[in-house]
């Protein structure tokens, strides 16, 4: 079985791209594992999952059918791989990644102190 990835995803955009963007891929998204955090006028802010990374081919089609949005995606993996992808038509696509802490090492880090 996959690692699970969390992705935390913010975008922003014209009105009218944003409520496309809801009604049209959060319709989808809905079949996964999915929570909505905020949805504004021209935002909105959610947290999927996906297997090992996210889904980088989904990301970039996004800034493409929605061209006024802007797209940043921050992931962690519970096996430690971690990263942030940002992406809109006017500045191309970003993505850092790096290994972070692994679920078993954050845990124990940030167990209680006694």
């Amino acid at each position: 079985m996959p690692n699970d990835c969390w992705n935390t995803i913010t975008v922003t955009g014209s009105k009218e791209d944003i409520e496309l963007f809801f009604n049209e891929e959060c319709k989808n998204l809905r079949d996964t594992v999915f929570t909505l955090y905020v949805r504004g006028v021209e935002g909105i802010q959610f947290k999927i999952w996906s297997a090992w990374h996210p889904d980088f081919n989904w990301l970039e089609s996004l800034i493409i059918k929605y061209p006024s949005i802007w797209v940043k995606n921050i992931w962690h993996e519970e096996g430690g791989y971690a990263g942030v992808w940002i992406g809109s038509v006017k500045k191309g696509i970003q993505r850092f990644d790096w290994d972070d802490m692994c679920i078993e090492e954050e845990y124990h880090r940030f167990r209680p102190v006694k």
